[in-house]
């Protein structure tokens, strides 16, 4: 439900590029956070690219409980990876409670499923996790990348007015993933797994 309350917020939206803290104030303005947290972390890519936990906690001691989420990333990643995983982990505060990892056994879980082979002899919780996450990514490009602005870059592209790489500064978004929002298939992609998912 919040996913769909994003694609709406930016639905129009032509002026790129987009900012992932405004997709942030989105939900917190929706209900779903009290609080969410941007942090970058010097943090080698090959072991650390973006991942959210969620707490809740008392600012003072007879405040409200305050539900927050952490976004960490890595600060060595280039800017355009930067916003898209920070935009893919912000997804995941979206996502139902079955979806998230609860304790370290998940996690690892959780891990070996996104980092391992598929399998179709061992299913369970941690496939579905595993399976959100992968699509998680092409949430965060249908965000930051809304149709609106797809369709004026492809028509500025189709006039000479523009090429990729203007494209990719416009939007601030890694080169190849332009490349797929671009691209003719992109359209039933995010109307299959993108909006499909998020009703």
């Amino acid at each position: 439900m919040y996913l769909k309350n994003l694609l709406q917020a930016v639905a129009s939206n032509n002026e790129m590029p987009l900012e992932v803290e405004d997709m942030a104030n989105e939900l917190i303005r929706a209900g779903c956070q009290d609080r969410i947290i941007f942090h970058p972390a010097n943090q080698d890519p090959s072991e650390l690219q973006g991942v959210f936990c969620q707490y809740t906690t008392r600012p003072g001691v007879y405040a409200s409980p305050e539900f927050v989420t952490l976004i960490v990333y890595s600060s060595r990643l280039p800017i355009e990876w930067q916003r898209l995983v920070c935009c893919k982990e912000l997804i995941h505060v979206c996502d139902s409670s079955v979806e998230q990892t609860n304790t370290e056994e998940e996690v690892q879980a959780l891990l070996d499923k996104i980092l391992g082979p598929l399998s179709t002899e061992d299913f369970g919780v941690a496939d579905i996790m595993a399976a959100k996450d992968k699509f998680a990514i092409y949430q965060a490009l249908a965000i930051l990348f809304p149709l609106s602005a797809r369709e004026e870059a492809r028509d500025r592209i189709k006039r000479g007015f523009n090429d990729i790489d203007d494209v990719v500064a416009w939007t601030c978004l890694p080169k190849r993933m332009v490349e797929f929002v671009l691209s003719d298939e992109w359209p039933g992609i995010r109307e299959e797994f993108v909006v499909g998912w998020s009703i």
